[in-house]
């Protein structure tokens, strides 16, 4: 403000034209930058806003799908990123995992009849101790955000769970078993602090694998070409969603430059929104008729006048109403804009993603539609295909602790299907198939616990025999139904009327002959 008035003074007292025009200029350039200040409006009116992921900008992810296999970190770095910033992304994420069901089944792999029923208990009680339901939940939330899940297990006679591995110091080295194997990076404990535990890193993992860890961690010291080492097979899982590639691809990745283009949208119908309420106010500075020998612009207050009320208007507006005041004639200014046009752009952009993904929109929307069952379907077919991978790794298992006299099953069935697939379960077992054991696994009962609430419900409470159900049409025999039909009782004495209706053929007789 103060070196506004400075300028309006030296305007003011300019001597000759060039000099109050080079003035004029000054104070045109200093009334113009504090309108620019006192509205941030201007820098929201863009379409050209480039928004980062991440600190990556839009042309750099363009640049990681070009090149997965050189930007498999960055990739997974931006997935994350989206899970957690995107509501959309989430819930893409979550659908697959979310109707996903584990309902593991214990079979033999070999039949040896005398001592199968004593093998068999112990590796359902193994099967139970495992508790696939819950630990593999996270199994598959990582491989349909990152692809490939590398994990480090714990086991002890009576617990058991998984723990997550860094994916950028695991790499794929081979198949064991028909289940990947991995080397991990030993440079990891380099680092010693531990933000999880108040241990330090190498002690942690030492109670996964004793004695393990520090061995190789030491033999890396040594030797810094022994830096990747290949963890045990026993102790470790890794499952990868697409088998196919190479390389780390996140499943979703193809979807990245969509949400982008959505949030944009959104992002932009907001602008516009509040662009609709932006109000901008001019004020005309009178000038007087031109005469000989004037100056062209001969304004008919002083430029400090017109300042003055200037700055008395500004302090009693808000900072959001934009002020100027020109010599020219001005019409009404608006910034109104077509709202429903950018809230097609928004449907047009989610609709596109969902294709995109081979995703129904309907699965994220309330609508309804028949063909909504067949899209649903190639979609399981998805977590059917890591379920196969599944199997094979606890297969792998109960080799190390079975020698492979046992193999695990996944029953494909997820929430969406449950009810159809129980239903032909349960018809299979009516018909003498061996199915009780894949339907109890789709209740949710595993086959340990089908064993001892069998023993319980037949040997201790005797529940066929104490619990006598209630007497109803369903549980009722033919014959008893007869027996207990309606009507008069008979009796060994009938009154005459009777016995003449009888000796007549009338009543249910007649009526039955009539028929």
């Amino acid at each position: 403000m103060y070196e506004i008035n400075e300028l309006l003074v030296k305007l003011e007292q300019s001597k000759n034209d060039e000099e109050y025009y080079k003035n004029y200029l000054e104070f045109a350039k200093s009334t113009a930058l504090q309108i620019k200040n006192h509205s941030n409006q201007d820098s929201w009116i863009s379409q050209q806003v480039q928004r980062k992921y991440n600190s990556y900008t839009y042309d750099e992810i363009e640049e990681f799908l070009a090149n997965p296999r050189s930007n498999e970190k960055q990739l997974r770095e931006l997935a994350r990123y989206l899970e957690n910033t995107s509501q959309m992304f989430q819930r893409l994420i979550g659908y697959l995992p979310s109707i996903a069901m584990v309902c593991p089944v214990l079979i033999p792999a070999r039949m040896d009849l005398g001592t199968i029923k004593v093998k068999y208990q112990d590796a359902a009680n193994y099967m139970s101790l495992l508790n696939l339901p819950h630990n593999l939940l996270q199994v598959y939330r990582v491989c349909f955000r990152e692809d490939v899940f590398y994990g480090l297990e714990y086991e002890t006679k009576d617990a058991y769970f998984i723990k997550q591995l860094d994916p950028d110091r695991c790499r794929i080295s081979g198949v064991e078993y028909g289940s990947y194997v991995f080397q991990f990076d030993m440079s990891f404990f380099d680092n010693t602090k531990n933000t999880d535990v108040d241990i330090e890193l190498l002690d942690e993992y030492e109670q996964y694998i004793p004695g393990f860890f520090t061995k190789a961690y030491n033999a890396y010291k040594k030797d810094s070409n022994l830096k990747w080492v290949e963890l045990p097979a026993e102790n470790t899982i890794c499952i990868k969603l697409k088998e196919e590639l190479d390389y780390c691809y996140p499943p979703f990745a193809s979807a990245y430059k969509e949400i982008k283009d959505i949030e944009d949208y959104k992002s932009l119908g907001k602008v516009a929104e509040e662009q609709a309420n932006y109000k901008l106010i001019g004020f005309k500075i009178p000038r007087l008729e031109n005469r000989q020998n004037d100056r062209t612009d001969n304004f008919a207050v002083k430029l400090s006048t017109a300042q003055l009320f200037f700055d008395l208007t500004r302090d009693s507006v808000d900072d959001n109403i934009g002020m100027f005041y020109s010599p020219m004639d001005f019409e009404s200014i608006s910034f109104a804009s077509n709202q429903s046009n950018t809230r097609n752009k928004v449907k047009e952009a989610t609709d596109q993603l969902y294709d995109s993904l081979g995703f129904s929109k309907l699965l994220f929307n309330s609508d309804s539609a028949t063909t909504l069952q067949y899209s649903t379907k190639l979609d399981e077919s998805q977590i059917f295909a890591l379920n196969r991978q599944l199997e094979t790794w606890v297969s792998r298992k109960l080799v190390y602790k079975f020698k492979g006299n046992f193999r695990c099953a996944f029953v494909d069935v997820t929430q969406l299907s449950i009810n159809d697939v129980a239903d032909r379960l349960l018809k299979a077992a009516t018909y003498g198939l061996p199915t009780v054991s894949h339907y109890c696994a789709v209740l949710g009962i595993n086959q340990n616990d089908m064993m001892a609430l069998n023993y319980l419900q037949t040997d201790v409470l005797d529940i066929s025999n104490n619990f006598i159900p209630l007497s109803s049409s369903n549980t009722m025999s033919a014959k008893s139904q007869e027996e207990n039909k309606g009507g008069r009782p008979k009796t060994d004495t009938p009154a005459d009327s009777t016995v003449r209706n009888q000796n007549a053929g009338t009543n249910e007789e007649s009526q039955a002959s009539k028929l």
